[in-house]
């Protein structure tokens, strides 16, 4: 099995970054499978990154190494318990995996052994796959050492779950909270239930509708909203072929922080 490296970033589809990670890859480990887990992420948003790569890991062989490149900071190996290596900035992008998966070991990359330029991670990488042991990246890091952001915790009863905006899928319009799917099972709501859909800011209620929890969009009329499992392995909200964000919350666009919006999801008995 050829070894693996997955890429996420948000340089875009139009920049031919992408094709020059894969160059400098090829070249210094030919037959390596790079693969792009998704380049349009928004810019900077490492915790989107962080989420969307927690869903990634699950589906490549153990050992996989995983790029993010987005954002700044030094550059840090995590290894998970799995041997999967994640490489990136110290912004917080392995912070979703390790809080799922758990957390090995971390080192910092070298610069005087991968440089100091925008290719370092590559570069490093692509001596992974090439069979460089993490070990020889660069000096060992304590857990504390390691920037993890906060993970939203959410709050689980009986047929009910509250929680608080995290990601902004502008592309289709869709919501996502900090409601695990797995942690949303333990409410006992079952597709096909009615729930009611709170959303407060500063403890005022912006917006309360009754839908259903469904597998997909398709389960309901065009235009009617809709809570599902996401993409990420969170709790989403959409409209059938149609924005969410700008039928039914536009002004969330504006807010520098879009967890200030909490939402809760409560079963309609």
């Amino acid at each position: 099995m050829k070894p693996a490296v997955v890429i996420l970033s948000d340089c875009g589809l139009a920049s031919v970054r992408f094709a020059q990670m894969t160059g400098v890859i090829e070249t210094l480990a030919p037959h390596t499978d790079v693969s792009a887990g998704s380049l349009v992420f928004e810019k900077n948003n490492i915790p989107q990154i962080s989420a969307y790569l927690f869903t990634a890991v699950p589906f490549w062989p153990a050992g996989t190494v995983f790029l993010s490149d987005a954002g700044e900071g030094k550059l840090i190996a995590v290894r998970l318990p799995s041997g999967t290596i994640l490489i990136g900035p110290d912004n917080g992008f392995a912070t979703v995996s390790v809080y799922s998966f758990g957390y090995d070991c971390a080192w910092e990359v070298s610069p005087e052994q991968f440089g100091s330029d925008s290719f370092a991670a590559t570069r490093a990488a692509a001596a992974l796959v090439s069979g460089l042991s993490p070990e020889q990246l660069g000096h060992r890091l304590e857990r504390e050492d390691v920037f993890f952001f906060a993970v939203p915790q959410a709050k689980i009863s009986d047929g009910k779950a509250e929680g608080e905006v995290t990601m902004l899928l502008k592309t289709f319009g869709n919501l996502t909270f900090s409601i695990a799917t797995d942690d949303f099972e333990k409410t006992g709501i079952v597709h096909g239930d009615t729930v009611e859909v709170t959303f407060t800011l500063d403890d005022q209620v912006i917006y309360r509708e009754q839908m259903t929890y469904q597998p997909s969009f398709g389960y309901v009329p065009e235009g009617a909203p809709v809570i599902f499992n996401g993409s990420a392995g969170y709790m989403d909200i959409g409209l059938n072929r149609k924005s969410f964000i700008d039928t039914c919350l536009p002004e969330i666009l504006k807010a520098e922080d879009p967890g200030t919006y909490k939402v809760c999801i409560e079963k309609v008995r």
